[in-house]
C-alpha cells in the first residue's frame, strides 16, 4: 500500500484539545464571557497587588535576583522585570498567595482557574498580543481547566492545579501564536512534567502552598516555549495506560475533555471570593458575619459556634482534618473553618487584618476556637453541586439563639458582584499599594480591555516605580 493510501493516524486527545482551543476566534466570545473574563482580570490583578508583601514571593523574588535573566515582563507591584517563566511564577504566586482570588464552583472538584491569569498577562505582554487576545486566552483555558475538576472523579493523590498543566500551556501557546500541532506538544510537553501531589494542601500547610500553581504555570510556559523550537511531547499523554487516564484522571469520561468549545462557558461559573480564605468556608464566614449584628461583644457573649456543612467529599475532608482546628501558619489559618468562624465572630470581617502574623496564636483566639464545633449534614445536599451551603448558629450565654442558613454568598454565580463592586474590592485592597489615580487609571483600562491593542500598556501600569508606589 501507497503511503499516500494509509488510513490517518486518529487525533489524540490532546491534539484535539489543541485544535478546539486554536479553532474559536477571539472575536466569537461571546460579550458576557468578555465582560465577566474581565472582571476576573482586574480581580487577580489587585489580589497580586495585595499580595505585594507576602513571604512567598519575598522568598521567590531573591531567587530570580540572583539568577538573572532578560527584563521581558513585569512583576505587579514591582520595580523589576524578569522574563517569562520567572514572571509567570512571580505574579502566580501574588495572586494566589491570600486565597482572595476566585473559586471554579462546577459539578465537580473546586480550584481556582485565575491561577492562570499570570499566564495570560505575562505571555500578552511579552508577546504583544491584544487586550480581545488576552480575554480569548483567559476563557479558553478556563475551559479546559474547569472541564478537568469537573470529570475528576475524587481528590485523591493528585492536587487540583495538577489540571493546570494542560491549561497554561494552551493559554500561553495561543498568545504565542503557536500552530494546533506545536500547541498540542506544548500541552503533552507540560501535562506529561506538571504534576503536584494533594499532601501540598493537607494539615498544617506549608509555606509553599501560594507557588503550587504558580510552579505548574512557570513550567508550562517553558513547555510552550520549546514546543515553538520543535521539541516534541508524547500524545498519547491523556489516554495512554501510562498517561494522565490511570493518574489524576484514572476513572474520569475523558471523551469532555475533547469536545468543542462554545456557550455556556465555564468561566461564567467562576466566583470572585468577598473573603480572602478557602472557597468551601465563604458561605459559613458570610453567615456568621450576618448572625452576630447586633450583638454589643460578641465575643464575651456569644457561647459557642455550631457550622454545618454540606456532607460532600471535599467539606468531609476538610472537616475531618484535625490539624486545621487549631492552625499554625497564615496557610493553615485561612484554610482553618474552627479560626475562620472564631475571627468572624470576634472582628466582625474576615479581611487581612485578621491574618496578622501569629493571630491564630493567641490565647484568645485559641479558646474562640475551641468553642466551633462544624458537622456536615447531608439535608443540605440538595444546594450541591454548585455551592458550599452552611447553617451556621450562634448560641449565646443568655439562652439566646441566632441561626443563619446561606446557599450562595457575594461574588457566587448566582450572587455576583455588580461591576462596581469589584472595583470597589480593587480600591480597597490596593490601597497603600497604588495610589488612587493610578488605580481609577489601571480599572479604567480593564474596563476597556477589549480595545486595547498591546498588553503591555495594562501590564506598565501595573509597575511600581522607583520611588516606591505606583503613582499617577
Amino acid at each position: 500500500m501507497a503511503s499516500a493510501d494509509l488510513p490517518a493516524t486518529p487525533a489524540t486527545l490532546v491534539q484535539k484539545i489543541a485544535g478546539n482551543v486554536l479553532g474559536v476566534a477571539a472575536s466569537a466570545i461571546p460579550r458576557s464571557v468578555v465582560e465577566h473574563t474581565k472582571a476576573l482580570i482586574l480581580d487577580s490583578i489587585v489580589c497580586a497587588l495585595a499580595a505585594a508583601g507576602e513571604p512567598a514571593f519575598a522568598r521567590a523574588a531573591r531567587v530570580f535576583a540572583q539568577l538573572g535573566g532578560s527584563p521581558d515582563c513585569t512583576v505587579i507591584g514591582s520595580a523589576r522585570r524578569v522574563n517569562l517563566p520567572q514572571a509567570v511564577l512571580l505574579n502566580g504566586i501574588l495572586i494566589r498567595s491570600l486565597d482572595l482570588n476566585d473559586a471554579y464552583i462546577g459539578p465537580g472538584q473546586m480550584g481556582h482557574p485565575s491561577d492562570h491569569i499570570a499566564v495570560a498577562l505575562c505571555a500578552g505582554e511579552k508577546f504583544r498580543a491584544s487586550g480581545l487576545d488576552v480575554i480569548a486566552g483567559v476563557a479558553l483555558g478556563y475551559e479546559i481547566y474547569c472541564r478537568m475538576q469537573d470529570i475528576i472523579p475524587a481528590r485523591g493523590t493528585w492536587d487540583h492545579t495538577t489540571a493546570s498543566a494542560l491549561a497554561a500551556p494552551l493559554i500561553a501557546g495561543r498568545l504565542m501564536g503557536l500552530s494546533a500541532e506545536q500547541l498540542a506538544h506544548a500541552a503533552a510537553l507540560s501535562a506529561m512534567h506538571g504534576n503536584t501531589l494533594a499532601v501540598v494542601r493537607t494539615g498544617q500547610l506549608a509555606n509553599s502552598k501560594a507557588s503550587a500553581n504558580a510552579m505548574v504555570a512557570s513550567q508550562a510556559v517553558l513547555c510552550a516555549l520549546f514546543a515553538a523550537e520543535g521539541m516534541t511531547g508524547p500524545m498519547g499523554v491523556i489516554e495512554h495506560p501510562r498517561g494522565l487516564s490511570t493518574g489524576m484522571l484514572a476513572g474520569a469520561k475523558l471523551d469532555l475533555l475533547a469536545q468543542p468549545i462554545g456557550e455556556p462557558y465555564r468561566i461564567m461559573t467562576s466566583a470572585i471570593k468577598a473573603y480572602p480564605c478557602i472557597g468551601t468556608a465563604q458561605t459559613m464566614v458570610a453567615g456568621i458575619l450576618q448572625a452576630r449584628a447586633g450583638i454589643a461583644d460578641p465575643a464575651l457573649e456569644v457561647e459557642r459556634i455550631e457550622v454545618a456543612m454540606a456532607d460532600i467529599p471535599i467539606v468531609r475532608t476538610q472537616a475531618a482534618d484535625e490539624q486545621r482546628r487549631y492552625p499554625e501558619s497564615r496557610e493553615s489559618a485561612d484554610h482553618s473553618f474552627y479560626y475562620l468562624a472564631a475571627a468572624a465572630l470576634a472582628d466582625g470581617e474576615i479581611s487581612e487584618a485578621q491574618f496578622a502574623p501569629g493571630r491564630w496564636l493567641q490565647p484568645e483566639m485559641r479558646e474562640a476556637m475551641a468553642r466551633v464545633s462544624v458537622r456536615t449534614d447531608a439535608s443540605l445536599n440538595k444546594h450541591t453541586p454548585g455551592s458550599y451551603p452552611a447553617v451556621v448558629k450562634l448560641i449565646l450565654h443568655s439562652g439566646e439563639s441566632r441561626q443563619v442558613e446561606g446557599t450562595f454568598p457575594k461574588g457566587h454565580p448566582n450572587n455576583p458582584m455588580s461591576p462596581a463592586e469589584v472595583e470597589a474590592k480593587f480600591h480597597a485592597c490596593a490601597r497603600g499599594r497604588m495610589a488612587p489615580a493610578r488605580q481609577d487609571k489601571v480599572i479604567g483600562i480593564a474596563r476597556e480591555l477589549e480595545k486595547l491593542g498591546s498588553m503591555a500598556e495594562l501590564m506598565n501600569e501595573l509597575a511600581e516605580d522607583d520611588t516606591g508606589l505606583n503613582h499617577a
